[in-house]
């Protein structure tokens, strides 16, 4: 005997599927700056006050106590892709840390002006991302050459703010290029603190120490190693001396 097929028929939708590969929902709602069109950070978003530490993302294994941790990716950056590619996937896992750091994708300033503005545009759409779902963010500057300064219209007065050393202050040149952008970082945005991932010397924030802005410093994974090491070659030489 035939039996008849059971079919069922899918109604079609009228409306056609896109794909969101901007991720635009990430900047939904955000005011934008007039020279770039940047999503802006808004002041509520800011936590009010520094966390006890800071662990790089490809280092959360060693977070302690999370309540107290901000969680910063001044790390590689295939260290934290996954986030870029889905930030929507992270938002209860980032949700349990005192604060987020902004994301650190690196615009660097040998790069081509539109790659250098795309990354600080995912540091900047991210980072509004999460606070606007209401995760406590700490906004993270890092500029590419001096054409990308017009970014600074994203970022809000009178905050906290974050900026990462590690790695990026070694050349003499590179040094006082930073220094620079970090002053006319300071002079725009008047931050009440600095958040500082890495050295935090004279030379780069002489600036803010002359203003009297506090500066907050944390070691970064690297140097809390070098630390360690140190240490251990310090206890072997004197045992070696016994």
């Amino acid at each position: 005997m035939c039996r008849k097929a059971n079919i069922h028929m899918v109604k079609k939708s009228k409306t056609p599927y896109v794909r969101d590969l901007y991720l635009a929902y990430l900047i939904d709602g955000a005011n934008r700056t007039p020279t770039d069109n940047y999503p802006v950070i808004e002041r509520w978003m800011v936590a009010n006050e520094p966390p006890k530490e800071i662990i790089q993302w490809d280092r959360r294994k060693d977070v302690v106590d999370p309540s107290n941790t901000g969680m910063c990716f001044y790390c590689n950056d295939e260290g934290f892709t996954p986030i870029l590619n889905n930030p929507k996937k992270y938002v209860d896992k980032l949700s349990k840390y005192a604060c987020v750091v902004g994301i650190d994708p690196s615009p660097y300033d040998n790069m081509p002006l539109v790659v250098q503005k795309s990354q600080i545009y995912l540091n900047l759409a991210i980072t509004y991302y999460y606070g606007s779902l209401g995760l406590k963010v700490i906004p993270n500057l890092r500029l590419g050459e001096n054409r990308t300064l017009s970014c600074l219209e994203a970022f809000p007065k009178h905050t906290l703010i974050a900026i990462g050393t590690h790695g990026f202050t070694h050349r003499l040149d590179n040094r006082w290029l930073f220094a620079d952008q970090v002053d006319k970082i300071i002079s725009e945005l008047e931050p009440t603190g600095i958040i500082v991932y890495g050295p935090a010397s004279d030379d780069i924030f002489g600036i803010a120490r002359l203003k009297s802005i506090p500066i907050y410093q944390y070691d970064s994974y690297t140097m809390k190693e070098n630390k360690k090491d140190r240490e251990r070659k310090l206890s072997e030489v004197k045992t070696d001396e016994r």
